[in-house]
């Protein structure tokens, strides 16, 4: 058709155009698609969202108010289907504009010249696509392994039964140590007093809930280690009975009781991990230690006595896992570190009942009001909610990076499919030559199989090699799983390459069933 326009006298620009113009409406058509898919596919997602996320629960910019109508989500959209259409336009519109004429209108059938010269721009296609798709199938099955294993990571404490909840104590009234100290053993004696409760603690924050407080120390009697600090690790005040309300293993020592108020001997607990990291082969009980020396003020304090040794906990979330905390009294804290807290953050309060905690929230509720009308307790939730709510965001994240994997299986699986179509269609006539000629139906399906695997088995080492690199870049966002695991490589290479064996199967089942007498008869 091009050779016959170009005789009758098509410019070479004309010839160009004309072939922009079927891939730019067929990149426009695609467009008109996603927008539809798009449109179903965001609002199926903020279904699954965690509630966290920037901008998705903001009333101030709702997503779902911007929706697929926003002018720049379509600009952009039109940007793109305007991009493709050009770019994979432009290079088939320049070759075929310089066509041989004559020769081509020798040519006696369609479909001579479709060899592997002609081919490897869609073979490069192919080989592109299965690369990409590795790479984002390896990326997911390493995020949902993160998952998995976060699911069964153990958080060091029992929180069946363990109700939390959130006061403030800002202002005048708790602007001292002794003045907080003070309100919390009334309300632990209040709480504990309620029908079902067996513990009550107060804390500075509440475990895995994302706050990472940590403070600079030294160990008497041992030269710091980088020449001003020995270590800066996780840093916690507690009540009395913070222990016991997590069912938090005491391993060594005592943990605090009402005797560890701000007039007595100031004392901490460490937790294992603290423990072997810095006293490895001596025991830590009875040695003291400063925390946050060089602060001045009313931040300075002195020196503490260990006094306990209790079990790991991940204080800061699951996927942090068990790293070295410091607990110290809550009656034992400086009064501007008092203040300075209370500015900034309510106190937590954690409870263990016999039954279920959210049964005894309303009697909980009501002591705390009885005690001080500023007390009203907020963030009411079971433990259980809190250890589930840690872990939302890397679920969605899990959730956003396996539909997009997902969809790189897909096109992959699309392209291959359509590049052996097409070559059977072309090689009609070549296939009824070799069936006419005594070739089996198992030989072609070997021959047309063998042309679409070697293209996936390139683009499988190529994405292997690149997701090999890429991978690191996840390396902080990875629990329980290392970036360049071998099982999580052979899984997806094995996926793909058994995905892409069946979308080559189809067109090579067709190339067998070619009636050799129809196929030479054609044009």
């Amino acid at each position: 058709e091009i050779a016959i326009r170009t005789a009758i006298g098509a410019t070479r620009g004309r010839i160009v155009r004309q072939v922009l113009t079927g891939s730019m409406m067929l990149a426009f058509a695609g467009g008109v698609a996603g927008l539809a898919l798009g449109a179903a596919g965001i609002r199926l997602l903020l279904a699954f969202s965690p509630g966290n996320i920037p901008r998705v629960n903001d009333p101030d910019h709702p997503v779902a108010a911007l929706s697929l109508i926003d002018w720049r989500v379509l600009a952009f959209l039109f940007a793109i289907s305007l991009l493709t259409g050009v770019l994979f336009g432009l290079l088939p519109a320049i070759r075929i504009s310089r066509l041989d004429v004559n020769s081509a209108l020798k040519e006696s059938s369609s479909r001579s010249g479709t060899g592997l010269k002609h081919n490897r721009i869609r073979g490069l296609l192919v080989v592109g696509e299965v690369a990409f798709a590795i790479v984002l199938l390896t990326g997911a099955a390493l995020m949902i392994r993160t998952f998995a294993g976060l699911r069964s990571a153990k958080s060091g404490l029992d929180p069946v039964n363990v109700l939390t909840m959130k006061t403030a104590l800002s202002g005048a009234r708790y602007g001292s140590t002794a003045q907080v100290e003070n309100v919390v053993r009334q309300a632990m004696e209040r709480i504990e007093s309620v029908p079902g409760v067996e513990f009550a603690a107060a804390a500075l924050v509440i475990p895995m809930q994302g706050l990472a407080i940590d403070l600079p120390f030294t160990i008497d009697g041992r030269a710091p280690a980088n020449g001003k600090f020995e270590g800066d690790e996780q840093w916690r005040y507690v009540s009395p009975h913070y222990f016991e309300a997590l069912h938090i293993p005491l391993l060594r020592g005592r943990t605090f009781d009402r005797r560890d108020t701000g007039n007595a001997d100031h004392v901490a607990i460490i937790n294992e991990a603290f423990a072997k990291k810095y006293w490895p082969q001596a025991d830590p009980l009875g040695q003291r230690m400063t925390m946050g020396p060089g602060l001045g003020g009313d931040f300075a304090e002195g020196p503490r006595q260990i006094v306990g040794i209790v079990g790991n906990v991940t204080e800061a979330g699951l996927s942090n896992g068990m790293v070295p905390a410091m607990y110290v009294p809550q009656g034992q804290v400086t009064d501007g570190l008092t203040k300075l807290v209370n500015n900034l953050l309510p106190m937590s309060w954690l409870i263990r009942t016999k039954t279920d905690p959210l049964s005894a929230a309303s009697p909980i509720r009501h002591e705390f009001e009885t005690l001080d009308g500023q007390l009203t307790p907020s963030k009411i939730l079971t433990m259980e909610t809190v250890i589930k709510d840690s872990t939302t965001r890397e679920n969605f994240n899990m959730l956003m990076l396996t539909v997009f994997a997902a969809v790189a299986l897909l096109l992959a699986a699309v392209g291959i499919y359509g590049l052996m179509s097409y070559a059977v269609e072309q090689r009609t006539q070549e296939i009824g030559i070799r069936i006419a000629l005594g070739a089996g139906r198992g030989e072609m399906m070997k021959m047309i199989l063998g042309q679409g695997m070697r293209l996936v088995i390139a683009g499988v080492v190529l994405g292997l090699a690149a997701a090999f690199g890429l991978t690191r870049l996840l390396a902080g966002l990875l629990f329980g799983v290392k970036a360049g695991d071998p099982l999580t490589f052979v899984a997806v290479a094995v996926i793909l390459t058994s995905v892409a064996l069946l979308a080559a199967f189809v067109p090579a089942q067709r190339a067998t069933r070619v009636d050799p007498i129809l196929a030479l008869r054609q044009e």
